[in-house]
């Protein structure tokens, strides 16, 4: 699969989307794809128009774990979607929140992205997204600090693998891996086989000789698939 068509190649149902990141029923689909309610339709967060497919994209699901994050850090709904709107805009990027890493952050209920190091600026400093005012204060970190990253035809990083969760390190997400499932870092067996073998009645010493995991790892496995409700 080529770095370039990475990004929009479609990997997951929506349902997986909520499964994969831990989101109620339907948030998914409502943030890609839009949703009707009491007669007013709302516009998709993460995609430009609603499109007839049950599918999100690789760069979809990027967005979608970010957008996560930052609900979490108590950003406003109308406001992670003034922010996207004019991330895509100024960027001319289809999904701006999977390639900025690291410079965009959550800070003071506000999207903000780090002026020091753009090409744009040597100033320091943080701006809010949405509105470009300036906003002083220490920047977090995103949740895709850790991802491993790739160049598009523009030259442009984005996430070509995920960790889906802080809890779990060594467990991460590849649409070029076992069709996006839980694997962990540098080893291709899925998380689902590990924690099925351990609830087989299998050593957790065997399994980490067999498969190159550490003993840590193979008890990841049984975590993350009890936290996420698998099927091992």
């Amino acid at each position: 699969m080529s770095v370039v068509n990475l990004v929009d190649h479609p990997v997951y149902l929506y349902a997986e989307v909520d499964r994969l990141i831990g989101l109620s029923a339907g948030t998914a689909r409502r943030w890609i794809n839009g949703y009707e309610r009491g007669g007013k339709f709302y516009e998709p967060i993460l995609r430009v128009s609603p499109s007839d497919t049950e599918w999100a994209t690789w760069g979809e699901f990027v967005e979608a774990r970010m957008l996560a994050a930052y609900r979490d850090s108590k950003i406003p709904t109308v406001r992670l979607c003034e922010a996207v709107a004019a991330l895509r805009a100024t960027f001319d990027l289809q999904h701006p929140l999977a390639h900025l890493r690291p410079y965009l952050t959550a800070e003071q209920g506000e999207i903000v992205i780090e002026l020091k190091g753009m090409d744009a600026s040597d100033e320091a400093g943080l701006m809010v997204v949405r509105n470009s005012q300036l906003l002083l204060g220490e920047p977090s970190r995103s949740v895709i600090e850790s991802a491993v990253l790739a160049r598009d035809e523009r030259g442009e990083q984005f996430a070509v693998e995920l960790t889906p969760d802080s809890r779990f390190p060594g467990i991460v997400l590849n649409p070029d891996r076992h069709g996006g499932e839980p694997t962990f870092a540098g080893r291709r067996v899925p998380v689902t086989v590990i924690a099925g073998m351990v609830a087989a009645g299998e050593d957790h010493a065997d399994l980490a000789a067999d498969y190159g995991l550490s003993l840590a790892q193979v008890q990841e496995a049984v975590d993350y698939v009890a936290e996420y409700g698998m099927s091992a």
